[in-house]
């Protein structure tokens, strides 16, 4: 029960720092269910951020660190609470059923986070293991976060995977008196409930409708929950053991799509505030999982490429702050991110460095040779019709993964179908441009690093790779598929 205390106080701390975060509501309109959400997560990342620079100055997280980090935002958070206690709110976008169905998906979101424990491959040794180690008080600069190989092989898996996970379960451990597997997981069970939220708050600047929309395509995805909902009953809500069928618990691809979403959502609001905030979003996200560090690249190259596209096709030059504001963004995000980019630096790099993958020898020989089973981690013939009945072609394999991600309905529901069709709505406008591109750009670059990839492709597809890959993308594409026909700014951002 300690435990359990000591995750919430780290998530009222949270709110409490995004509160203090958030603009007045006469800059930036909102409703309670939007800044509820929104403040979680902007309260999470600044966490991450505060909890990095301590780390990296200190080299340890400690007890006093995390009582001091908490107790500022607290006092912060309090303070603009107070300050705007009779600020007027935004009347909630949904209907009655709409509210209970909205509740229901993201309390449940939470309630079988909590219920699974710890026990899945990515959260017990990308992330828990490392957030043992900084509960313990060892060194981030030290042979437990570093080494390659002892006397017992390998000490640490992937010593490259960011810390901001591991900072929010360490720090939940210091509050909860010990570290619990189940317990720790209690700052990482809001991410499905925010995401929706976030989404919706970005999309308000066209009105109350086009963010209620928003909010119901993010919501009612279902692999924001579980992959193949209810395909087999409710098997996969009650198992909780070695599978890649739920996306919820301790895993890194939730806060990246979550972090993502708040990125998006920022900076469609604007103003100052707005791009400071879309950065510590960018930040977050580069924080939670390497993929956060690679659709912050494909933002700034969505940008530059919307840039090129709006001078191509004669838009108005007077009205260029949204670029401005979307470089602001990146610049503030590297910026919040840069202690833990540089110590990143000095990191060794195993199994996955994608940066040498990415190689001309590598693309030619997977675009002109077949796939050999070298690499497989079991015997082939176990992996049975997909090896033996499909080819062994890279490219085809991988276009038929997607394929199969953009088609599936129980993981899916109509959110690529939505996108698609909210694409020439959305490149009707700068901001919207920005975002499409994002979407398409982190396809196409997931499709790259599946191409060259050191691991063999079946097994990650059966882990649910693709999909989890893409799920990073799903803030913005539900922004794309609700994007109005005519997007008028609302006069309130």
């Amino acid at each position: 029960m300690i435990g359990f205390i000591g995750g919430l106080v780290l998530v009222v701390s949270a709110y409490l720092a995004g509160r203090a975060l958030l603009p007045a509501r006469a800059q930036m309109a909102r409703s309670c269910y939007e800044e509820l959400c929104t403040s979680i997560l902007l309260g999470l990342g600044a966490l991450q951020v505060a909890g990095m620079a301590t780390v990296f100055v200190f080299g340890t997280f400690t007890l006093a660190a995390a009582i001091s980090l908490s107790l500022a935002a607290a006092a912060c958070g309090i303070w603009r609470i107070r300050e705007q206690a009779s600020s007027p709110v935004e009347p909630c976008a949904f209907a009655p059923l709409l509210r209970l169905l909205i509740l229901t998906l993201g309390v449940g979101s939470v309630a079988m986070t909590l219920a699974w424990p710890l026990n899945e491959f990515d959260p017990i040794l990308h992330f828990g293991l490392k957030g043992k180690l900084l509960f313990a008080g060892e060194s981030i600069r030290g042979e437990a976060f570093t080494a390659l190989s002892g006397d017992f092989g390998r000490i640490m898996t992937h010593p490259n995977y960011p810390l901001g996970i591991p900072l929010l379960e360490a720090w939940s451990a210091h509050f909860g008196g010990g570290w619990s597997d189940r317990w720790v997981q209690f700052p990482l069970a809001f991410w499905s409930l925010c995401l929706p939220g976030a989404v919706a708050f970005g999309m308000r600047r066209f009105g109350s409708t086009i963010a209620r929309n928003s909010a119901l395509v993010a919501a009612c995805t279902p692999i924001l929950y579980v992959m193949s909902f209810l395909h087999n009953g409710g098997q996969d809500f009650a198992q909780a053991g070695l599978g890649a069928e739920k996306m919820l618990g301790g895993r890194g691809d939730l806060p990246v799509a979550a972090f993502i979403s708040l990125t998006a959502a920022m900076l469609l609001r604007g103003g100052s505030r707005g791009i400071y905030l879309s950065g510590l979003g960018l930040a977050a996200a580069m924080l939670s999982k390497n993929e956060g560090l690679a659709m912050t690249c494909v933002f700034a190259i969505a940008v530059v490429v919307a840039l090129l596209l709006s001078r191509c096709c004669g838009s108005d030059q007077s009205e260029n702050h949204w670029w401005k504001q979307a470089f602001g963004a990146l610049v503030v995000g590297l910026l919040l991110a840069s202690p833990w980019l540089i110590h990143r630096a000095s990191l060794p790099s195993i199994d996955e460095n994608y940066t040498e993958s990415l190689s001309i020898e590598n693309l030619s020989h997977f675009l002109s040779e077949d796939e050999t089973a070298d690499s497989s981690p079991i015997n082939p013939k176990l992996y049975g019709a997909e090896w033996s009945e499909y080819s062994h072609w890279r490219p085809a394999r991988i276009g038929r993964y997607f394929w199969e991600v953009f088609s599936d309905v129980l993981s899916w529901g109509l959110l690529w179908l939505l996108f698609a069709l909210g694409l020439l709505r959305a490149f009707g406008s700068h901001y919207g441009r920005i975002l499409a591109l994002w979407v398409v750009g982190g396809l196409a670059l997931y499709a790259v690093i599946l191409l060259v990839t050191p691991w063999f492709l079946i097994a990650l597809h059966q882990k649910g790779i693709p999909a989890r890959l893409i799920l990073h993308l799903l803030g913005p594409a539900a922004m794309v598929a609700a994007w109005p026909a005519k997007a008028k700014t609302s006069h309130q951002h």
